[in-house]
């Protein structure tokens, strides 16, 4: 079961997401500084797609999937503001929205989009 607060990812990210007509995927476009982000959230698999363009260039910099992720978590202290992606079957059971993510992915928009994996 993947856990997300679609409120979450919103408020994190400062964009509308273009919504599945079933609301099987969220698409999420950033544009920062050159660089625009997409970010597709499959809901019901788990599936994560991150895309990451250099403004006019047609293929992707930077390009990764995460299968089956088991949810998302959203960070913010007095510096950092950012969305945690649990990597896939990292967790012995199911990921429960709260607990500490040991490993997986972090994403930043504020003030610039960067990615990490951690």
């Amino acid at each position: 079961m993947f856990v997300w607060d679609e409120t979450d990812v919103l408020t994190c990210l400062e964009v509308e997401p273009e919504i599945e007509p079933d609301a099987i995927w969220y698409k999420y476009i950033v544009e920062k500084d050159g660089l625009r982000l997409e970010l597709f959230i499959y809901q019901y698999d788990g599936d994560i797609y991150f895309n990451l363009y250099h403004v006019g260039v047609e293929r992707a910099v930077f390009f990764m999937k995460l299968i089956e992720c088991p949810g998302i978590r959203y960070m913010k202290d007095k510096s950092n503001e950012y969305l945690e992606f649990a990597h896939a079957k990292s967790f012995g059971s199911r990921y429960d929205g709260e607990s500490v993510i040991p490993f997986g992915v972090r994403l930043w928009v504020n003030p610039s989009i960067r990615v990490e994996l951690f």
